[in-house]
């Protein structure tokens, strides 16, 4: 078993496919995670400056952008429903504003529904306060007092392994897609596929030999990516004005990853065993890119992400300060690790009876 799982390591390795993915991840990661690498305090105002509206989509803390509190939001989006109301279509003023500040007196949903009516003209009234990136340019006193708040919750590793995970959970996939059709394709072939039915070989250990050797493949290139991050920002902690432990990385990197590597891994096996080629696999997992990824209407009639059972990566989309861990997490990550597993027993007792 330990030489089936040691030749089928040591040929995809050998495939430089393995090595340029690997660097394309790494590549990709950094890119959106270096960003996060500048998160520090403000000594002062002149260091924050405001950024061109089509960049603020993407601005972040270190930017000197924070969340709107729930009360500036209300306000903001007055602010714009007033400013369109009367400059582009037009309205008297005085009215508009009387409207304003009865709407003020209300909840954010019932004003909504109020000015909603009042305005039946206007398309929709709630994208004005729910609408847009909710964020602010704050000065250096709210930026630092939120930086210390969201660091009295929770260590920077822990929000920055989050955000590793999300990026490299996403790629990954992706990399998988490429790289296992030339893993489990090899026994795929009509002439090495026949002739593994007729040795004296057990099934359990050449399905369990198969996929053990496919999550080491997979795990050992989150290993080398992981080991490189840390190292980034073990050589970058210096410049942070608080403690970093770069440990904490490894934590959502094993939890985030781990059961996505053993499912996706379980998925190409069973279908390359019913199918004779590991092809039939990818549109199924694609479809599964698609559901992991996808948003649902949050209480507000917003689309948001929202951590589901079966998804095979764990997105953290959020503000760096405000990504967290859904209360399942731990119920779902286990639950795909599960289901790995039994898409494992499955293709064991497939390739039993085909033997029989």
């Amino acid at each position: 078993m330990c030489f089936v799982i040691k030749c089928k390591m040591f040929r995809i390795m050998k495939n430089p496919i393995y090595y340029i993915g690997i660097i394309a991840m790494l590549v990709f990661v950094y890119m959106e995670c270096g960003k996060y690498l500048k998160i520090n305090y403000f000594s002062d105002d002149s260091s924050i400056m405001p950024l061109d509206e089509a960049f603020v989509g993407d601005a972040d803390v270190m930017d000197g952008y924070i969340p709107m509190t729930k009360e500036e939001r209300f306000d903001d989006g007055l602010l714009k429903l007033r400013k369109d109301l009367v400059e582009t279509l037009g309205m008297d003023e005085s009215q508009v504003e009387e409207s304003c500040i009865n709407a003020r007196k209300m909840e954010m949903r019932d004003a909504i529904d109020y000015l909603q009516e009042k305005y039946p003209f206007v398309e929709d009234v709630s994208r004005y306060f729910y609408g847009g990136r909710a964020k602010k340019l704050a000065t250096v006193t709210e930026v630092n007092e939120y930086i210390k708040d969201a660091l009295s919750r929770e260590d920077y590793m822990d929000y920055m392994g989050r955000k590793y995970a999300d990026y490299l959970g996403v790629i990954f996939v992706f990399f998988c897609l490429i790289l296992y059709p030339f893993y489990f394709g090899s026994d795929s072939k009509k002439e090495i596929y026949e002739l593994l039915h007729t040795k004296p070989i057990s099934g359990r250990k050449y399905i369990f030999s198969q996929a053990l050797g496919s999550i080491l493949v997979g795990l050992s290139a989150v290993l080398v990516m992981t080991l490189v991050f840390q190292g980034i920002i073990f050589f970058s902690k210096d410049r942070f004005d608080f403690t970093v432990n770069t440990m904490k990385i490894w934590k959502y990197t094993l939890w985030c990853l781990t059961p996505s590597i053993v499912y996706v891994s379980a998925v190409f096996l069973l279908l390359s065993n019913v199918f004779k080629s590991p092809f039939p696999a990818i549109p199924l997992i694609f479809i599964q890119t698609f559901y992991s990824n996808a948003g649902v209407k949050n209480a507000e009639g917003l689309f948001e992400y929202m951590h589901r059972p079966g998804a095979i990566f764990v997105r953290y989309p959020e503000l760096f300060f405000e990504t967290k861990m859904a209360d399942q997490f731990y119920i779902y990550q286990i639950g795909l690790l599960a289901l790995g597993v039994l898409v494992m027993i499955l293709t064991i007792v497939l390739w039993e009876k085909k033997r029989v």
